[in-house]
């Protein structure tokens, strides 16, 4: 019924944890599928050694998140396919919890998992939402686990433990391999939004992850795509009359990315190279969007009432992190 698809890179030290959990689990009709990425630590020798079970494809090159995940999800048999990160330990109903939420109601294209930072009571992810510049966030982000204990219509989830209904992905795609990753999950649920799609959290299928085990969260590679994918999620998929609404807002996130990025993190050559890509990838981009639009099933006035003002998600994160400081 489901395919658990596991994007692998130098990650050998991770994997027991994450592929242990999910033999724990209590819903068994499921097959893994782990996509390597031409990794270097011996990761693909250990798979066959300690778990032969596994479906292992084992590539050539470093293809990304969104390679990868496309890798596996063409050879999975599942009616739903869960996208699960190599840094993830998994409850043990888990995907029994998400796939008894899609069946509830053949609408719902995404189920979203409640994901808690390794080791800790802080949220890192309890669905996906989107801003008024047409940037995503994750809904719940740095709160404690105390809360989000209900399960609600959201606007997406992180691909970091998701699940998604095989038919929706059909109909309106997979990851765009364009991104490689970063980004490709925000993507997916604008895309999933538009054409009608609905996304569900919910809050009993628990994920512990060590968030950014494997690339960091200011590395070059993190600070690139970073900087170029979102320029290429508004293009994409916001509605040209909304972009010119909020394009003051727009113009505050990328002010603000870039003191975050650029003043503070010193990734000047990452972010900007990263935003000259995406100026290189718009015709590309434009091509994408009239088949975004042309299939587009929720209107305007629709899409901007689920819409944050950024303005308001930026004080929020400000204050959230003076908050930690305070407490630290």
């Amino acid at each position: 019924m489901v395919s658990v698809i596991i994007v692998n890179y130098n990650g050998i030290n991770i994997l027991a944890r994450c592929l242990e959990a999910l033999q724990r689990q209590n819903f068994g009709d499921f097959e893994i599928i782990v996509v390597d990425n031409a990794s270097q630590d011996g990761s693909v020798q250990w798979l066959a050694l300690h778990h032969p079970e596994v479906k292992v494809i084992a590539l050539e090159v470093n293809t990304g998140f969104t390679g990868g995940n496309n890798v596996g999800y063409r050879v999975a048999s599942g009616k739903f396919i869960a996208m699960l990160n190599n840094d993830t330990e998994v409850s043990e109903c888990w995907l029994g919890e998400l796939v008894a939420a899609m069946e509830g109601d053949p609408r719902i294209g995404i189920c979203s998992s409640r994901i808690v930072v390794s080791g800790t009571d802080i949220i890192d992810s309890v669905g996906g939402g989107f801003t008024t510049a047409g940037s995503g966030f994750k809904r719940g982000e740095g709160e404690s686990q105390q809360h989000y204990l209900s399960s609600c219509q959201v606007d997406g989830a992180c691909a970091a433990a998701a699940l998604y209904r095989r038919t929706m992905i059909e109909e309106i795609g997979f990851l765009d391999g364009d991104f490689f990753l970063n980004h490709e999950d925000t993507d997916l649920d604008f895309r999933a939004f538009l054409a009608g799609w609905k996304s569900v959290y919910v809050p009993t299928a628990i994920v512990q992850h060590d968030v950014s085990a494997t690339l960091g969260t200011m590395s070059e590679l993190t600070v690139y795509y970073f900087s170029r994918n979102s320029i290429l999620v508004w293009v994409k998929n916001m509605p040209l009359t909304l972009m010119l609404r909020f394009f003051h807002h727009r113009l505050f996130y990328e002010l603000a990315t870039f003191v975050y990025y650029c003043v503070l993190g010193r990734r000047w050559k990452a972010y900007l190279t990263g935003k000259l890509d995406a100026v290189r990838l718009l015709p590309t981009m434009l091509q994408k969007r009239r088949v975004i639009q042309r299939n587009r099933r929720i209107s305007n006035n629709c899409l901007r009432k689920m819409l944050l003002p950024f303005p308001s998600y930026f004080s929020k994160r400000v204050s959230m992190q003076f908050f930690r400081r305070d407490m630290s």
